[in-house]
């Protein structure tokens, strides 16, 4: 019995030594992705009268250690370096405090981008979702349609990374009071 144990562990060893890198190793055992949801933040949407113009609505800015999240998700086996593609796969906008008058019935249009400081900001912000034509009925949450679900955004990510996110909005209705937005966006991040 010790022999056959022997004969196996050498055999294991011996087909590792191809996979001496982590990444290697990594292609060969298949991680599974990880669904991201920790990068949420609120956003304050202050009263307006404008009415004719597409226009930023608020904005948030907040920093998350991607690498220290995904080594507690995968129990340490794999952290930032092993990432091969970051997808955005939904994006939600919850009011806090909506009434009847002032929701996101108030939007005709709403807009939703992201940018990070990853390779020093050197990127455009990037449009992750919007709405034409919302319609003009009560609602306190928008789940605005994914512009590109394919779209590989990896280059905006850095190990620990600042996250900058931007409503954008055309009014239909104007807001009389302070809204507080909720802003949840889920990354497929791919290994």
């Amino acid at each position: 019995m010790k022999k056959v144990l022997q004969i196996a562990l050498y055999a294991t060893v011996t087909a590792m030594l191809p996979f001496q890198s982590c990444n290697k190793l990594t292609d060969v055992v298949k991680v599974p992705d990880v669904n991201f949801t920790g990068a949420s933040t609120d956003i304050v949407i202050p009263p307006t009268n404008d009415t004719t113009d597409k226009v930023t609505i608020g904005q948030a800015s907040f920093s998350y250690n991607l690498d220290s999240m995904i080594k507690a998700q995968t129990n340490g086996a794999v952290g930032y370096s092993s990432i091969k593609s970051v997808k955005i796969t939904s994006i939600t906008l919850t009011l806090t405090d909506p009434s009847t008058a002032n929701n996101f019935a108030n939007f005709i249009y709403a807009a939703a981008a992201f940018n990070t400081d990853a390779n020093s900001g050197g990127y455009p912000a990037y449009t992750i979702a919007y709405i034409d034509n919302n319609p003009d009925s009560y609602n306190p949450v928008l789940l605005p349609p994914i512009v590109d679900a394919t779209q590989d955004v990896k280059k905006y990510f850095s190990s620990n990374t600042t996250f900058y996110y931007t409503l954008a909005g055309k009014l239909r209705h104007p807001l009389t009071a302070t809204l507080h937005c909720h802003v949840d966006i889920t990354y497929d991040i791919g290994f």
